[in-house]
């Protein structure tokens, strides 16, 4: 294992696990909007104050799953706070050098964001079903949201950048 890079990704994901503890407490304030995060810079609608909420809710364009509106039940949450949790342990671990754990670790980030997207590709290809989740949401919500809120190069961008906690372990076990 190349320690530079293993330190850079411990560092990286503890600063992402952060957000991701941040973005949890507040996620009532992520909304599905029209305008793209990048016109919102542009325009000069973002002020550190909302940087790292607008940008996730720029990502729920791609997976509205974030949103209690559409997703009741919120599971999502358990992929990002295990995340968060487990860049924790990281850096102990990390300290520790533990060379056993530290592969466990990265095991578990690369089973943790494969069932992220496992669940996210299972919700969109129920969008053909018409049954209703609870509070009458139609199963179909998710892909609907991906229609008419994500644009095209959205979804290959977005979607890439949340499998860096798949290429990256997987370079670093190797």
């Amino acid at each position: 294992m190349n320690k530079l890079s293993l330190y850079s990704w411990v560092i990286f994901n503890l600063f992402i696990g952060i957000w991701e503890i941040y973005i949890f407490i507040e996620r009532d304030k992520l909304v599905l909007e029209k305008q793209s995060f990048w016109n919102k810079i542009n325009n000069g609608n973002i002020s550190i104050n909302t940087l790292f909420i607008d940008a996730w809710s720029e990502y729920t364009k791609v997976d509205s799953r974030y949103i209690k509106k559409y997703s009741p039940y919120q599971y999502v949450w358990i992929f990002e706070l295990l995340n968060a949790f487990l860049a924790i342990i990281f850096i102990i671990v990390l300290f520790m050098k533990n060379i056993k754990w530290i592969k466990y670790i990265l095991l578990l980030e690369l089973i943790n964001c494969i069932l992220y997207f496992l669940t996210l590709g299972i919700e969109i290809s129920n969008s053909d079903s018409d049954n209703d989740y609870n509070n009458n949401i139609n199963s179909n919500t998710i892909l609907n949201n991906i229609k008419n809120y994500a644009s095209f190069w959205m979804i290959p961008v977005y979607y890439l950048i949340s499998s860096i906690w798949i290429i990256v372990p997987i370079l670093l076990l190797s």
